[in-house]
């Protein structure tokens, strides 16, 4: 469950208190060195309503995101998952290459 916008500040201030001793950034994965290109991307649907629900949906928005990336070799899909409420990427590509095409 998503609970960000259900805390109080002061749960909040712990939790990122907590991230912050333990290394971790406040939100996102650490990316790899910029040599390698490689970026995990994460994108969730507004306080995590399952709007892509319906298989349908999930396959439709399946296909667009992937052609987008891939559209013009914008990006290399190495692993991805979508899920009715968000979706992870694994991309190998150049950072301003990348910024486009999730833009389309």
């Amino acid at each position: 469950m998503y609970s960000w916008r259900k805390m109080s500040d002061a749960a909040r201030r712990e939790v990122l208190r907590n991230r912050e001793q333990a290394g971790l950034p406040w939100h996102g994965p650490p990316h790899p060195g910029k040599d390698c290109r490689l970026y995990i991307i994460s994108a969730a649907c507004y306080n995590h309503a399952e709007i892509l629900g319906t298989p349908h949906r999930l396959t439709e928005f399946e296909f667009s995101l992937l052609d987008a990336l891939e559209k013009d070799d914008l990006a290399e899909v190495r692993a991805w998952v979508i899920l009715p409420n968000h979706y992870h990427l694994l991309l190998k590509t150049e950072l301003p290459k990348l910024k486009n095409a999730l833009h389309r």
